[in-house]
Formats: structure tokens, C-alpha cells, sequence
């Protein structure tokens, strides 16, 4: 067992540095078309961006399911390893934040540095505020979609995986809640008692995640002990498939009287 788990640790640590290279290729094409952008040219590179981070995302889905078996082995790597796949996790979500509001939307970045917030025009705020949220509702909309389409497994093996998988991006849904409200009351703190203007909507937690993860322990409970139930089952059909039935058998009545 112990084999096995260092085995993973090996493996997360092989993996992790071939996700931090594609994250570095993504976000090395990303600031050069951010110069062409910026340069008034256009992006040359949104398509092998895209491509480097999905590819990223598919990685670390895997990752985050290698070191849920290690915190649930007891592994004493385990939180060592789910840190370092969570810090990938967030720059993989840093940079496609980057590449959705500014290679996206298509708006160059100011040749300047930009002024503090309290001293910019309204409308710029108002616009960043705007594209902020669209990308926050791109990153939602996305993983509903996920969610939705999201297979459960036709045995242990599968079902497990798709288990420690749904836990990293539970994980990751949890902490964008917790986000969201500090985000909320944030904006309650700094508006007046007496604006006129509502608060700016933010989307609601989605109950789809938690939803998933309850149903596939629960699916994960059943499979398990129902493989446990086919294991014992092709014991006894080994038993009894290797038995000697012939005539020559002294014990057939033993085995008449067990199966009585």
C-alpha cells in the first residue's frame, strides 16, 4: 500500500511540472498577443491558447483525483501535493481570467499605469465591473455545463475516478462561493446607507456540485460493496467449477450436506 502511494507522489510530481510548463506556454502566448493587441494588431495565438489551457484543466482534474487517494491513504505528502496541484489550479484560472477579459473582449491595456480606483472615470470602472462578472458567469455557466454532462462511472475503478475528480472542482466551487460573498459584502461596506443604485448581482451558489459529489459517494457506498458481493460470488464459482463432481469423490456427501 505504502508502494502504491509513493508510487502516486512520483507521479504528482512528474505531472505537476508538465502542467507548470503548459501553464508557461499559455501564458507566454498570451502576453505576446496581448503586445500585438496592444500594438494594434491582431491576436495571432487565442486558438493554441485555448488548446494549452484545456489541456492544463484536463491535467489537473487528474491531479486533483491522485491526491485525493493520497489524503485518503493518510499519505504524509498528501496536503504537500494538494497544495501544490491548488496553486496550479489558481494560476490556471489567473491566466484564462487573463486571455477571457483581455484577448477575448479584445481591449487593449492602457500604455500608462493605471490610475487608483478612486480616481478613474465611472464609466471605466463600470466597464471592468461588467467584465468581470461576464467572465465570472462564463466561468459558472461552464462548469454547469460540465456538471450536466458529466459521466458517473460503470465500476469501482471508474466511479472512483470521476469521485476524486469531482472533489477538486467541488473544492474549487466551494472556494469561488466563498469569494463571491466576501466580494458581496465588500460592496455593502463601501456603498453608502443611502445609494439609490442596487448592488451589483452576483450569481447565486449552485446547488448542481454538491448535488453530484452526495450522489456519487453515494454510488461510489454501493458499487463498492456490490464488488465486494461479485468478488466473493466468483470464489465460490471457482470452487465450484474446479470440485471434483465425479463418482470417484469420497466427499460428496460433505457436499451434499453443505449445500442442504
Amino acid at each position: 500500500r505504502l508502494e502504491r502511494l509513493q508510487r502516486i507522489v512520483s507521479k504528482l510530481q512528474m505531472e505537476s511540472g508538465l502542467c507548470e510548463e503548459q501553464l508557461n506556454q499559455a501564458d507566454t502566448l498570451l502576453q505576446s498577443d496581448i503586445r500585438l493587441l496592444n500594438a494594434g494588431k491582431a491576436p495571432q495565438k487565442a486558438a493554441e491558447i485555448e488548446r494549452d489551457l484545456d489541456k492544463a484543466d484536463a491535467m489537473i482534474r487528474v491531479l486533483f483525483n491522485d491526491v485525493q487517494t493520497l489524503k485518503d491513504g493518510r499519505h504524509p505528502q498528501g496536503e504537500q501535493m494538494y497544495r501544490r496541484v491548488y496553486r496550479l489550479h489558481e494560476r490556471l484560472v489567473a491566466i484564462r481570467t487573463e486571455y477571457n477579459l483581455r484577448l477575448k473582449s479584445g481591449a487593449p491595456a492602457a500604455a500608462q499605469a493605471p490610475a487608483p480606483l478612486g480616481q478613474r472615470p465611472r464609466q471605466e470602472l463600470d466597464d471592468a465591473t461588467l467584465r468581470y462578472l461576464q467572465d465570472l458567469l462564463a466561468w459558472v455557466e461552464e462548469n454547469q455545463r460540465r456538471l450536466g454532462a458529466a459521466e458517473w462511472g460503470v465500476d469501482l475503478p471508474t466511479v472512483e475516478s470521476h469521485l476524486g475528480s469531482h472533489r477538486g472542482l467541488h473544492q474549487s466551487i466551494e472556494e469561488f462561493r466563498a469569494k463571491i460573498e466576501r466580494a458581496r459584502a465588500d460592496e455593502v461596506s463601501r456603498r453608502p446607507a443611502a445609494a439609490s443604485q442596487p448592488p451589483i448581482p452576483v450569481p447565486p451558489p449552485q446547488n448542481s456540485s454538491k448535488s453530484r459529489l452526495r450522489h456519487l459517494e453515494s454510488l461510489h457506498a454501493f458499487v463498492s460493496a456490490a464488488t465486494k458481493e461479485l468478488m466473493w460470488l466468483n470464489e465460490k464459482e471457482e470452487e465450484e467449477v474446479n470440485y471434483d463432481w465425479s463418482d470417484r469423490n469420497p466427499n460428496m456427501t460433505a457436499k451434499k450436506e453443505n449445500y442442504s
